[in-house]
This record gives C-alpha cells, sequence and structure tokens, in this order.
C-alpha cells in the first residue's frame, strides 16, 4: 500500500508551493492546494491528477480563511498529516517606502495566516504524528534595508516555528522552518530584470551572472525547497524537529 498520507499546501499557486505539492505527490501524498490563484490551482491539481490533489481557492489576509482551508482539507480527505505554509505576498522596499497598509497585508497573509492554519489544524496532526513545515527565508537571519518587511515576517516565522516545535515534541507533532535564499520564479524574475538592465546584461545571461555576484554557482530551483520539505517529513527525518534549513547555495554559512 501507499502513502496514504495527506498534505495542505498553503501557497501551492506559488512557485515554490506548486514544486513542494509535486514532491509530495510523487511520493503519494495527497495534496490539498491553496492559494490566491484558483485557475493556477486548478491546473497544477489536473497536472497532478484529480485523484491526488484538491484545489481550494482563497486569500490568507482574511481573518478565519486559514482555519476553513484546513477544515475544507479534513473534509474532502478524511484527515490531515501534513501542513505547510509557503504563502508569499508582500512588498518589497525600505521601512519609508512601506505604508502601514503594506505591513498589515504582507504579516496578515504571511504570518498570521500561518499562525491560523497551525493553530486549526494541530489537534489532527497530534493524532495523525504529522509534520508542519514553516517556509520562511534567509532574510531571517539576513535582514535588508530594502527587504525591511519579508525580513520581519521570515525572522517571526522563525522564532514561531521555535517556539511550537518545542510543543510539538510534547504532542507528537515535527515542526521544522526553511529559509530559502533566492529562488528561480516570478518573485525572482523582476528583480533579475532590473539586475540585468543596470548591468546592460542580455536577460538571458542575469541569473548566471546574478549568482556569480553572489558567490554561488547557480540560483535555486523551487524543486530545491521541494525536495527539502519531502525529506523533513520523510521517516529518514524523524530525529529532526525545531530546525531550520538554510537552501541558499552557501549564501549564508550558517549553524
Amino acid at each position: 500500500m501507499g502513502d496514504q498520507r495527506v498534505a495542505l499546501i498553503l501557497g501551492a499557486s506559488g512557485d515554490i508551493g506548486a514544486a513542494i505539492a509535486w514532491a509530495l505527490a510523487k511520493d503519494g501524498v495527497k495534496v490539498a492546494l491553496a492559494g490566491r490563484d484558483g485557475e493556477r490551482l486548478e491546473e497544477l491539481a489536473r497536472s497532478i491528477g484529480n485523484d491526488s490533489a484538491r484545489a481550494f481557492a482563497g486569500d490568507l489576509q482574511y481573518e478565519g480563511e486559514a482555519a476553513k482551508l484546513v477544515q475544507d482539507t479534513i473534509a474532502y480527505f478524511g484527515r490531515l498529516d501534513i501542513l505547510v505554509t509557503a504563502a508569499a505576498q508582500f512588498r518589497q522596499g525600505t521601512l519609508v517606502d512601506l505604508s502601514p497598509a503594506d505591513w498589515r497585508e504582507g504579516f496578515a497573509a504571511m504570518f498570521f495566516g500561518a499562525v491560523q492554519a497551525v493553530q486549526a489544524a494541530w489537534s489532527e496532526l497530534s493524532v495523525q504524528r504529522g509534520h508542519v513545515i514553516l517556509v520562511s527565508g534567509v532574510f531571517a537571519i539576513r535582514p535588508a534595508a530594502r527587504s525591511a518587511l519579508p525580513s520581519a515576517i521570515a525572522a517571526a516565522l522563525l522564532n514561531f516555528a521555535k517556539s511550537t516545535a518545542e510543543l510539538g515534541l510534547k504532542d507528537g507533532i515535527s515542526v521544522n522552518c526553511i529559509l530559502p535564499g533566492p529562488v528561480a520564479g516570478r518573485r525572482l524574475d523582476e528583480q533579475l530584470r532590473r539586475f540585468a538592465s543596470a548591468k546592460g546584461l542580455p536577460p538571458s545571461e542575469a541569473a548566471l551572472a546574478y549568482a556569480a555576484q553572489l558567490g554561488i554557482d547557480r540560483i535555486g530551483k523551487p524543486e530545491d525547497v521541494g525536495h527539502a520539505v519531502r525529506f523533513l517529513v520523510s521517516a529518514d527525518a524523524q530525529q529532526i524537529c525545531g530546525a531550520s534549513l538554510v537552501i541558499d547555495g552557501g549564501i549564508t554559512r550558517a549553524m
């Protein structure tokens, strides 16, 4: 009998969330795909296979939406074993660039949405001795002035993961945090376009030149994060709880 587990991926309409869904589905895990872009979610569900995937459109910045997504997943699949929070909804800028609304919306979707989902899923995850994976970012430990909002959110998620992991030890739930660095995809594309323009490079050379400037061989791929999640929820990672895994090619040499 194959893997009978069920995973809810918040932010599955993004590049990283979709890669996580594919990585888990390849192991036979059934995946509930949650995000704001309903069309992308439906397309992803069809690609994975409608017997193994179900799309649930929703916006985490709204109160109660995260809990509803958890409830809908359990109602449809009958259980929940893995919760992954990978939503990425924020505006770049320095402190003086960002409005109060930018801060409220960013924290509502990425931080409070994650917290509410974990709260709503906790009792079911305890029954299943399940997993929580919070996708944060290297800004949690390498904050940047130009990324004031994602830096603050990433740090909050990392600390939430650490404190929640302590409770998880008592309740039989493994809680870990992933901190990706630059990852190819729609969010990075705009940054690479600006980089190419500033350096006078053709767009096709931007990614390699940007990686070289960072001192790494290549920009990360969404699949790199997907593989990490796949490992952390596997039997091979039973002794890993409360960890923060940096995936940035070596930019951050963290312990």
